[in-house]
């Protein structure tokens, strides 16, 4: 009889401290940040895209690469920042080809998580300027790439107002 009544208590006392402890999994959310780009590329060529840290600099530690394959169609690259990136500005080197002589850039969206920048329609072009290498071809209706004193480094750079709305995608 003791026997049954010290079980029955232990199992009370099992079952009570077992009630207030409620299983916890913890779920990390992701820091998503991607740009994507939707270009025409008639040659092969390479895509960097740089990210300017909080009070860092443009290095080629702060880049990511991404191959480009000649096309005559519209395609869709899409770069993925690395987990907890938040740039506080973005260039886009338009690649490093010198024989590209046109291209065609129809979108640049950069989104976080949930919160995008449209830059479709070519609503991008508020954000972005292009350097000396980049000059807008109304004939062509896209961008030429040019050489510029034996050297070719073209690139769009990312605006006060892109830092302005990178802020707000940070919030």
């Amino acid at each position: 009889m003791k026997l049954k009544i010290i079980s029955i208590f232990v199992l009370i006392a099992l079952l009570i401290s077992s009630c207030g402890k409620k299983e916890e999994s913890v779920v990390r959310k992701k820091d998503v940040f991607t740009v994507t780009i939707e270009a025409v590329f008639a040659k092969n060529d390479k895509l960097q895209i740089f990210y300017l840290p909080e009070g860092g600099e443009w290095k080629d530690e702060n880049s990511i690469f991404r191959p480009v394959y000649a096309s005559n169609e519209m395609q869709k690259i899409v770069i993925n920042f690395p987990d907890k990136v938040f740039p506080e500005n973005i260039r886009v080197d338009l690649g490093y080809n010198p024989t590209q002589q046109n291209i065609t850039i129809k979108n640049i969206t950069i989104r976080h998580n949930s919160k995008v920048i449209d830059g479709d329609f070519e609503a991008y072009k508020k954000y972005f300027y292009g350097n000396e290498f980049v000059t807008w071809d109304p004939n062509y209706f896209g961008y030429k790439l040019l050489q510029v004193n034996n050297q070719y480094d073209p690139f769009l750079m990312g605006n006060n107002e892109l830092k302005d709305e990178l802020q707000r995608l940070k919030y």
